[in-house]
């Protein structure tokens, strides 16, 4: 199981042996090896550092717009 972060998408893939346990337990709790703790943990950072980072990005842009276009109105 990992999951990933793709053009503003969350993306979860799985193996064939994954899916077949979570369909064979579909409506239940499954239970993971806690050693998939740190792969998740990895991969949901890796995803929400490449979200904010975009969203920031567009947010700067953003401010920096509001900025300018308030300064083309002062000086009309």
């Amino acid at each position: 199981m990992r999951i990933t972060y793709n053009n503003g998408k969350l993306n979860l893939s799985l193996t064939n042996e994954e899916v077949d346990h979570i369909t064979d337990n579909k409506g239940r709790s499954i239970p993971m090896d806690i050693s998939w703790l740190k792969v998740l943990h990895e991969d949901i950072s890796k995803c929400v550092l490449a979200h904010w980072s975009a969203v920031e990005v567009w947010d700067a842009l953003e401010a920096h717009q509001k900025t300018v276009n308030s300064i083309s109105k002062k000086e009309k």
